[in-house]
């Protein structure tokens, strides 16, 4: 139960955090394509950068931290955390000055557009920021607390989402470049709220006392490095799948003919509107395995495989249940969709292209998080090379041959690797199917959902959120006819309707 509350927090937090990131479907009205191109540039050397500095470590503490706290060792778990928060902070220090200092460099030989160096530069600060605020976090999932996480990204996120707006607002007279130079540097700004909060939080809950001193300082560091190193390449998946299209993309254009700003335009069109829409459904997937690492950890220190396992297979089917749904409709709804949010068509059929990522991307984490709460960090590392490969083959095939369009096809196939290579990693380890029982019932509620839509007329402007919601409302109950909600979502709906009848006997 304590592995679902943690799950439910961190999506409310995630829900949340993603209500107030919709600032980045409003920024290409307030900038255009290509001042989100600019504003996207920076993302995949900052998001690389981070996930070098920080990578694995939080994932690390959080399992080195549930092994101790399952064994009554909270002296121990008090020690982790200070060897991996000032690992981290000199990882913090390191990485931020060095893409601050590499800035003007990456602007004009891997981005193509030297008025990129700003925004590089400006998000530069946020590194050591997040780096500190990483080893609080992981500390805190160790324990399977997941309020303060989740509180956390609520409150990074508002401050930042007020940054940017007052930043790109401020700077805009001074040119395009510089407005999305600071809309950039507000990441900084949020960090450095999301890590106040932590601190207060902290000192407001003591941790637990007693148990042995643990483990000597060296030894700690030993078995945080082995344990961060593998997770922090596999969780360089997703940065360097966006670096493998900063350059490929924009080198393979040019070959097409395309002028630097039409470039630059593209570019923005790909990650500024389609893939923070397909990122969306992965606030579930996300929150299912930070949730998850500790919880088999735990059980796999009390030597419970029955209870591991049981975490494993409940996480994908979850997981299985509601990404399925929302990538059919992305992949149905495309056009609508961006043209709700953005006004414009051009990016429906890149969005139509990465749609099953949606589900693919979020289906490998959590079998990833199931891999490394088993200590098998290794396993999602080599399966990201393979995947890492599968992009950049296809993506300097399909760029040349279909233009943007072939780097979102690439991505697709790409997690399809990911996911499919993890997931069989994991039925080879429990000994159970890829798949169970639990697949077909969400496969049949999207069949009926997805014939509701085709009947409705093609929808536009908001009758595009009505199609959404008559989706969606046909999908919940063809599954609840056939019984298929996991005992998590039963949980939760049994509590949502005691509390709805309290209300209305308050009422009375």
């Amino acid at each position: 139960m304590a592995f679902w509350q943690g799950t439910g927090l961190l999506l409310l937090g995630g829900i949340l955090s993603r209500l107030l990131g919709l600032y980045r479907l409003l920024l290409p009205r307030l900038l255009g394509p290509e001042g989100v191109g600019l504003y996207h540039m920076a993302y995949p050397a900052y998001a690389l950068t981070l996930a070098i500095a920080t990578g694995g470590l939080p994932v690390a503490v959080s399992r080195m931290v549930a092994q101790s706290a399952a064994q009554g060792a909270h002296r121990e778990a008090q020690r982790i955390l200070h060897v991996a928060t000032s690992v981290l902070l000199v990882l913090g220090i390191l990485g931020g000055a060095g893409l601050f200092l590499a800035a003007p460099w990456l602007a004009q030989h891997v981005a193509r557009d030297p008025r990129a160096a700003l925004s590089i530069a400006a998000v530069a600060p946020a590194v050591l920021l997040v780096a500190a605020m990483s080893a609080l976090r992981g500390y805190f999932q160790g324990y399977q607390q997941m309020a303060p996480t989740a509180i956390s990204q609520v409150l990074e996120q508002l401050v930042r989402v007020v940054s940017i707006v007052v930043l790109a607002y401020v700077l805009r007279p001074l040119g395009i470049a510089w407005a999305a130079a600071g809309a950039a540097g507000a990441a900084g700004i949020g960090a450095l709220a999301g890590l106040g909060v932590l601190m207060v939080l902290r000192r407001l809950r003591p941790p637990p006392r007693g148990g042995r001193r643990g483990l000597p300082t060296r030894r700690i560091l030993t078995e945080l490095l082995g344990l961060a190193l593998p997770i922090t390449v596999t969780g360089l998946g997703v940065p360097l799948m966006q670096l493998v299209d900063l350059v490929v993309v924009p080198t393979a254009l040019q070959q097409r003919g395309y002028s630097a700003h039409s470039r630059t335009g593209a570019y923005g069109v790909l990650s500024g509107y389609a893939m923070p829409l397909v990122a969306l459904p992965a606030i579930l997937s996300g929150a299912i395995a930070i949730a998850l690492v500790p919880a088999v950890s735990a059980a796999t220190a009390k030597g419970d495989e029955a209870e591991a396992s049981a975490l494993t297979r409940d996480a994908l089917a979850a997981a299985w249940r509601w990404l399925l749904p929302a990538a059919a409709g992305l992949f149905l709804l495309s056009g609508p969709i961006v043209q709700l949010f953005f006004g414009s068509a051009a990016a429906a059929q890149m969005l139509t292209a990465l749609a099953p990522s949606a589900l693919l991307f979020g289906f490998g984490q959590v079998a990833a998080a199931a891999l490394q709460g088993r200590g098998y960090t290794w396993r999602p590392l080599a399966n990201l090379g393979a995947a890492t490969l599968v992009k950049l083959v296809l993506s300097l095939v399909l760029v040349r041959a279909f233009g943007i369009l072939g780097a979102a096809l690439a991505t697709s196939s790409a997690y399809f690797a990911w996911a499919a290579l993890n997931v069989a990693a994991v039925s080879r380890l429990t000994r159970q199917p890829a798949l169970g029982s639990w697949a077909l019932p969400p496969i049949v509620a999207v069949a009926g959902m997805s014939a509701v839509i085709r009947l409705l007329p093609a929808p536009s402007g908001l009758g595009t959120l009505l199609v959404v919601g008559l989706g969606g409302a046909t999908y919940l109950a063809v599954l609840g006819v056939l019984g298929g909600f996991g005992p998590g979502e039963r949980e939760a709906l049994r509590s949502i309707a005691q509390r709805v009848r309290s209300m209305l006997q308050g009422r009375r």
